[in-house]
């Protein structure tokens, strides 16, 4: 475990969009730029004092330099400060190497820090906004891509920040500490210089805008090549079941294929804005130099100032040519950035009102009013159906597949929403009540229960992080796994692997029975909550599900008809409208759905 040293600085940085009146904004700049003004503006700003003195200091060690020239050669020139000793300039020299050296490395450190700082926020941010999201968008997104999205957004934003506000702002003050100096002590070159600017701006600038262009393009491969790769790995026994090793690499060449050459266009252009600006720079700084060394020969310049033109022709080389490389890393990182962005970003379907107050539960009743619900791709389901559960009250559902039993749990815990009518909870409309409090009042057993990759006492105790081991223990007798945990070398700190493969389809289901055992929530959803049981381990926790029912309002769904048929009331689906109600021996009687549907059953089943 973290110890709490490790614990503050998360805690301290980490923010919840929750908590935010507004959503972040979806333009890569704009995003950053909200994390710039809320948090990192005073660290910025004791960053830029020190990269302005590292970078004024390391440029004007040419002048420095050119004067230590100077009183060498035994030359005097008004460019210079005249009467200084040379060993005094030497001295000068050496401190300001040493000086800039120093502050450049203190930069750097702090550069770090804020890049840390961003990378949680960030990550922060984005993993509760995109938790947000209702059941639809994860349906149509795979898990991995939004990992990985989340993960590149993260350190990519801290990167951009890096870039514009160091590398730029670097570049900025270096050309306006030479272009002074230039100005101040040869101001015959001043002009050049400055067209110089001019045309190595507008090279940059055309070049930029194709980059933005094919970073987007590099992005969204990389993107989708992990999503693939996440697809295949984590169904690495489907693969294997089937022998499909070279199928899947196969299918996996196409998106390295395109992977490769969206990165290959990228870097294509990026070199040719590095080629471009060097031309530009190497012509220039050729120039500038060739005018400086003629003016030397002639007389007309000390040997000095022809020293400190040189040397501010190859510093300005240097930083132009590492310059492409750092705006091949920008793009890179903007485009990361962005294609995240327009992704994890996407509006959120379902939305709290502002108004909206916890779902306070008394009773438990359920009032379904006129419900008119079709999927996405227009596919009916319901049309004006109602259904009234009183409270405490012990229901099960069935019906044929595609009846409309699931559709409506999820409509219960407003995982859709309603083309038209209402669901109330003891009289509160659940659209107008807030999300989280929703799901807090109901526990479900789903028929193919998660797990996380963490240990068996984690997944039972999910359902309430305060409990304490007795009641998690307590929880798992109820639920007859108990016995199952305890057999393992490590017992109830066992990790179940991912998806819980380390468990069997049964094990798996009495830890989600446990685990809705330690919630106790007022209303209980059971979907196929025993159908990977066999039918021992089924007698062993019927009268546990009993207990859990007591005082509970129940919706049970059901294949397995000898499950509910002890239920207060049982509702039979027929295409999204109940064709008929009642208990067990009633609908038996009646001999109509639910009869045949029973008469047919083989060993329990339907």
């Amino acid at each position: 475990m973290p110890d709490d040293t490790a614990k503050r600085p998360v805690a301290a940085l980490s923010t919840r969009l929750a908590s935010l009146d507004t959503a972040p904004p979806a333009t890569t700049l704009a995003f950053i730029w909200r994390y710039v003004r809320t948090g990192l503006s005073l660290q910025l700003a004791m960053m830029a004092v020190i990269m302005i003195a590292g970078t004024s200091i390391e440029t004007a060690q040419t002048y420095v330099l050119g004067a230590l020239v100077n009183e060498l050669a035994g030359t005097t020139s008004q460019a210079f400060a005249a009467g200084i000793d040379a060993v005094v300039w030497f001295v000068l020299f050496c401190v300001a190497w040493l000086l800039g050296y120093v502050l450049n490395h203190i930069y750097s450190l702090a550069s770090l820090r804020m890049q840390l700082v961003m990378r949680v926020r960030v990550q922060d941010d984005l993993f509760a906004y995109l938790l947000d999201h209702a059941p639809r968008y994860f349906l149509d997104q795979a898990s991995g891509s939004l990992v990985t999205r989340i993960r590149q957004a993260a350190v990519s934003s801290g990167a951009i920040v890096e870039f514009l506000w160091g590398n730029i702002s670097r570049f900025g003050v270096m050309l306006g500490v030479t272009g002074y100096l230039i100005w101040k002590q040869v101001p015959q070159l001043a002009p050049g210089f400055a067209l110089f600017l001019v045309v190595l701006t507008a090279v940059s600038w055309v070049m930029a805008q194709r980059m933005r262009i094919y970073s987007k393009a590099m992005a969204k491969a990389s993107s989708e090549l992990s999503a693939r790769l996440v697809d295949s790995i984590s169904n690495w026994d489907i693969v294997r079941s089937f022998a499909h090793t070279l199928y899947e690499r196969r299918t996996f060449a196409p998106f390295s294929a395109t992977e490769f050459d969206a990165v290959l266009k990228m870097r294509l252009v990026a070199t040719a804005m590095r080629v471009s600006s060097h031309v530009v720079s190497v012509g220039f700084l050729a120039w500038f130099s060739w005018t400086a060394f003629v003016a030397t020969r002639a007389g007309d310049m000390t040997v000095g100032t022809f020293t400190m033109i040189v040397s501010f022709s190859l510093l300005l080389a240097g930083h132009v040519r590492t310059l492409g490389d750092y705006f091949f890393a920008y793009f890179e990182h903007y485009g990361i950035v962005g294609e995240a962005l327009g992704v994890l970003l996407t509006p959120h379907e379902i939305v709290d009102p502002r108004d909206a107050q916890p779902l306070n539960v008394s009773g438990g009743a359920i009032s379904i009013q006129n419900l008119s619900f079709a999927y996405h791709d227009g596919t009916p389901v319901f049309e004006h159906f109602a259904l009234t559960i009183n409270p405490g009250e012990r229901i099960g559902l069935v019906g044929a597949s595609g009846s409309g039993k699931s559709t409506l749990v999820r409509l219960l815990r407003r995982q859709f929403l309603l083309s038209e009518g209402s669901i109330a909870i003891d009289g509160q409309d659940i659209a107008h009540v807030a999300w989280d409090s929703l799901h807090e009042a109901i526990a479900e057993v789903p028929q193919s229960p998660g797990m996380f990759h963490r240990s068996v006492r984690d997944n039972i105790r999910y359902s309430r992080p305060d409990a304490g081991d007795a009641e998690v223990e307590t929880a798992a007798k109820l639920a007859h796994c108990h016995d199952f945990v305890l057999a393992r070398s490590r017992g109830y700190d066992s990790v179940v692997g991912e998806k819980g493969m380390k468990l069997s389809g049964g094990e798996r289901q009495r830890v989600a029975i446990a685990r809705a055992f330690l919630k106790n929530a007022p209303i209980l959803i059971l979907d196929e909550a025993t159908s990977s049981l066999d039918s021992e381990a089924e007698h062993l926790i019927q009268d546990g599900l009993l207990k859990l029912m007591e005082g509970r309002t129940v919706i049970a769904i059901a294949h397995r008809l000898s499950t509910i048929m002890h239920l207060d009331r049982i509702v039979v689906l027929d295409q999204g409208r109940i064709a008929e109600q009642g208990a067990h021996a009633e609908l038996l009687a009646r001999n109509g759905i639910y009869a045949r549907l029973w008469n047919r059953q083989a060993g329990g089943f339907l």
